[in-house]
């Protein structure tokens, strides 16, 4: 059986834990949402929220969608590779990594808001 041990802090992981619970995630919204200055929460509707928001929150949704994918690829790289976990700092850099490829997707009205 395979452990369900959180492989960021220990706890028991769900896809709520490793999305939303763990401490990482929390960091991780907690950020973006004093960049942003909103409140994006700590559950899928509340983050969901602002992607049925008529692309008033373009960028929004770009970091957001990049930090679910950045705490996946984090979190497969430490299971799968082997990668230990060192810091904050990794799953940022990531985060920024995807949003700066995923940009070009965006037209520069999307951009601009």
């Amino acid at each position: 059986m395979k452990d369900p041990t959180c492989l960021f802090c220990a706890e028991k992981e769900t896809i709520s834990h490793l999305f939303f619970y763990c401490v990482v995630a929390q960091y991780l919204w907690k950020l973006l949402s004093k960049i942003f200055d909103v409140q994006l929460g700590n559950s899928l509707d509340s983050i969901g929220k602002f992607w049925l928001s008529n692309k008033r929150n373009g960028i929004l949704n770009l970091f957001t969608l990049a930090g679910f994918w950045s705490l996946w690829k984090l979190r497969n790289d430490l299971c799968f590779q082997r990668n230990q976990w060192r810091c904050m700092a990794i799953l940022l850099y990531k985060l920024v990594s995807l949003v700066q490829n995923w940009e070009i997707l965006y037209s520069e009205e999307q951009r601009q808001v």
